[in-house]
C-alpha cells in the first residue's frame, strides 16, 4: 500500500477541520481544461475559433471582441454548457467523500461553480476572482474574506488540514498564502495534490507535509478506498 496515501487518510480521519485551496489543477482533472485548445472547445466554439482565431475557454472570456454581443454569445454558451449541463463528476464526488462531515472551506480560482453544483455549500467556497456566471452578468466578483477569517480564527492551534488541489507551483493567490498558513499553525497539515513537475513545498514546512504527485482524479479515488 501507498504509505503516502495511508498517512494522508489518516491525517484527514484525524484532522478538526479542512481548508481546501483549488485551482486549474482540480478542473483539469474533471475533464474541464480553460486553456486548451482541444476536442470540447472545438465543438462548443469551433465558430468563434474561426472567425476571431481564439484557442480557449480563457482567451474567450477575455477577447477584446468588436461588440459586446459577441462577447455575451461566448459567455452565455459557455455558462450554458460548463455550468447549466453540468453534471458532477467522480472526481468533485471523491472530493466530497473525502471531505465528509468535517468542517471545510474552499478558496478557488476556478469560475466553473463545479464545487457548489457537485453539493459543496455556496456559502463555504470563495471564487476569488469571480465565475463565469458573474462575468456573464456584470457583476464584480464577491468578497468573502471574512469568511475566511472566521474560518481561520475558529479553529487556529487545532488539527486544521490544508488540503491543496491543482495549485501552480508559483501560485501566490492561494498557495503562497496557504504555505505561510503552515508556517504559522503549529498543528496544521499541508497535503498537496499535483503533477510531479507541479509539487512545490519550501523546506520550512516539508515536516508537516505530503505531497502526492500524479493525476489528481487517480489520487483522490486512492484517498477514498
Amino acid at each position: 500500500m501507498n504509505t503516502q496515501i495511508e498517512k494522508t487518510r489518516h491525517t484527514l480521519r484525524q484532522a478538526d477541520a479542512i481548508l481546501i485551496g483549488a485551482s486549474n489543477g482540480l478542473s483539469i482533472a474533471e475533464g474541464y481544461n480553460i486553456f486548451a485548445d482541444n476536442d470540447m472547445f472545438r465543438s462548443l466554439f469551433d465558430d468563434f475559433r474561426q472567425k476571431f482565431g481564439i484557442r480557449n475557454v480563457l482567451e474567450g472570456c477575455f477577447f477584446d471582441y468588436p461588440s459586446s454581443s459577441d462577447r455575451k454569445a461566448f459567455v452565455s454558451r459557455l455558462v450554458e454548457h460548463w455550468v447549466e449541463k453540468y453534471k458532477p463528476t467522480q472526481v468533485m464526488t471523491d472530493l466530497r467523500t473525502i471531505v465528509g462531515e468535517k468542517p471545510y472551506f474552499i478558496l478557488t480560482t476556478n469560475a466553473d461553480t463545479h464545487l457548489e453544483l457537485s453539493g459543496f455549500n455556496p456559502a463555504d467556497v470563495w471564487e476569488i476572482e469571480g465565475t463565469f456566471v458573474q462575468l456573464l452578468d456584470g457583476v464584480p466578483p464577491e468578497n468573502k474574506q471574512w469568511r475566511v477569517n472566521d474560518f481561520l480564527k475558529q479553529y487556529s492551534g487545532k488539527r486544521l488540514v490544508l488540503l491543496e488541489l491543482g495549485i501552480g507551483s508559483r501560485n501566490r493567490i492561494i498557495k503562497q498564502p496557504m504555505m505561510q498558513l503552515a508556517v504559522q499553525e503549529t498543528n496544521a497539515t499541508y497535503i498537496t495534490l499535483n503533477l510531479h513537475n507541479e509539487i512545490y513545498i519550501p523546506e520550512e514546512i516539508a515536516h508537516k507535509s505530503i505531497a502526492l504527485p500524479g493525476d489528481i482524479a487517480i489520487t483522490l479515488n486512492e484517498l477514498c478506498l
